[in-house]
């Protein structure tokens, strides 16, 4: 007699239907989640301004343009970066953009004729407001013109500052450019934007016109493709169980904490760390060749040397390593810079005696929390270039 096979659980038949049909739907619904929540404006998201205005520039700026940002909780990226929300600072953030794209709350006067701020985050002004950037204290205490021309990466390249020049039609005045520690000195490079290859094919098949507005899309498309709003909250989510009580932070090691001398704990970022005792290429091969340019444009220079927010505390610390035995490296540049007629300001010196004048009173040169200076070290940078013989003999003053 055959025998029958046994009959199948039913139940477990339906699980697995509905198991089979859960998971594909759920990565569907994610999936979708994730582009539809890509059309959202950053500045729903981001804690602090610099994220919100970078990510969808698609212009000659660093910045997007004709843009405000606003934010009365703005805080460190070193306290985000590290998971500590006890450490943050909380400030109210304002950032403006003119119609280049730059970080400017009045659009410039051309031909200009005044003092241009070029450099980094710093001199862009992140972590502050409007009214407490280098360029408006700058315009405040010198009395004349000021455009803030700074881009939104270590350094600037050489061809987007001479556009920069062109667009604002600068004959005369004086460049500020700033040079932070840790940034790695600008090199020479072609002056023919046509070497690089690729734009050089482009320009081939396309116009002019066509060939920006190739650009600009593809600039759009990347930053879409790595902006994702549900990753972002699903990160923020995460760290807030792991804060040390319900799991481990893993996130401490992506900074360094330490305690200064009135007990305050002070974050710093560890390529600061990395910096202070390596020997460090100080070349002054671009800025004497940036000198002789601008001269032949009627333009003078004077290049700001910033010191690491490590570099100015290192000292107050309660425990810190050895001051290192070699000369700091924006000593030694600020000397070959002089050697070479090269206008130079360096502001360790001067910091480092602030910051300790500073610190019995609790207040500071750079924010607590973050990477770069708050309003108090801008105006202290702000007072030395407006006394410096560069910018005092400005005829734009």
């Amino acid at each position: 007699m055959a025998t029958l096979p046994p009959a199948e659980n039913t139940t477990h038949s339906r699980r697995r239907v509905l198991l089979g049909r859960i998971g594909p739907a759920v990565v569907l619904t994610c999936l979708l989640l994730d582009i539809a929540l890509r059309f959202l404006p950053p500045r729903l998201i981001t804690f602090r301004a610099w994220e919100s205005v970078t990510l969808f520039a698609t212009g000659n700026g660093p910045f997007i343009a004709n843009t405000v940002y606003t934010n009365t909780k703005s805080y460190g990226d070193l306290a985000n970066l590290a998971n500590l929300p006890h450490l943050r600072q909380y400030r109210e953030e304002v950032f403006r953009t003119d119609a280049a794209g730059y970080r400017n709350r009045r659009e410039a006067a051309k031909p200009f004729v005044g003092i241009l701020l070029v450099g980094d985050s710093f001199t862009a002004g992140s972590g502050v407001s409007d009214e407490q950037t280098l360029s408006e204290q700058l315009r405040d205490i010198s009395g004349g013109p000021v455009y803030n021309g700074a881009r939104s990466r270590a350094g600037a390249e050489a061809r987007s500052f001479w556009e920069l020049l062109h667009y604002l039609q600068m004959t005369r005045g004086v460049v500020v450019w700033e040079q932070l520690e840790r940034g790695d000195l600008p090199l020479l490079s072609p002056d023919d934007p046509e070497r690089n290859w690729k734009r050089r094919l482009v320009r081939r098949a396309f116009s002019n016109e066509h060939t920006e507005a190739l650009i600009r899309m593809n600039r759009y498309v990347k930053a879409l493709w790595s902006y994702s709003p549900l990753q972002i909250l699903f990160g923020r989510a995460v760290k807030l169980l792991q804060n040390d009580t319900i799991f481990p932070n893993p996130y401490r090691t992506e900074v360094v904490a330490a305690k200064l001398r009135n007990g305050r704990e002070i974050l710093f970022a560890p390529a600061e760390i990395k910096n202070y005792g390596l020997d460090r290429p100080t070349d002054p091969e671009f800025f004497v060749h940036l000198k002789t340019q601008l001269q032949e444009n009627g333009i003078g220079l004077l290049v700001l040397l910033v010191p690491d927010k490590y570099v100015v505390y290192h000292d107050l610390l309660l425990s810190a390593s050895p001051r290192t035995e070699r000369r700091p490296f924006l000593d030694v540049l600020e000397q070959r810079l002089a050697a070479a007629d090269v206008p130079v300001l360096n502001l360790t010196a001067g910091f480092r005696k602030q910051a300790e004048a500073l610190l019995a009173r609790d207040q500071y040169l750079y924010w607590l929390d973050d990477t770069h200076w708050n309003a108090e070290g801008i105006r202290q940078a702000a007072e030395a270039i407006a006394k410096s013989k560069a910018v005092f003999q400005c005829p734009c003053r």
